[in-house]
């Protein structure tokens, strides 16, 4: 189930939330999934600038994070 719904001039992108713990550090970063059906399918993975020692207070953060920070962040990712 989508966690967030974006829309861009091409594509509608399903967003989805994850944590993700990286080698030799104690927090949880937040990590967003991007999935476009049409007109090409895509998945994209972008992690986002949130992080916390705590998956639940990181979950809770990323209920705060505007749909713009969101497109922000899937324009840089697309960019590349």
């Amino acid at each position: 189930m989508a966690w967030r719904i974006l829309l861009t001039e091409e594509s509608t992108w399903t967003v989805t939330v994850a944590a993700e713990r990286c080698l030799g550090s104690h927090d949880w970063t937040l990590v967003a999934g991007f999935r476009a059906a049409l007109p090409e399918p895509r998945r994209l993975w972008v992690s986002l600038p949130v992080r916390s020692p705590s998956k639940a207070q990181l979950f809770a953060e990323a209920d705060n994070i505007s749909n713009a920070t969101l497109l922000g962040a899937l324009e840089a990712r697309l960019a590349l």
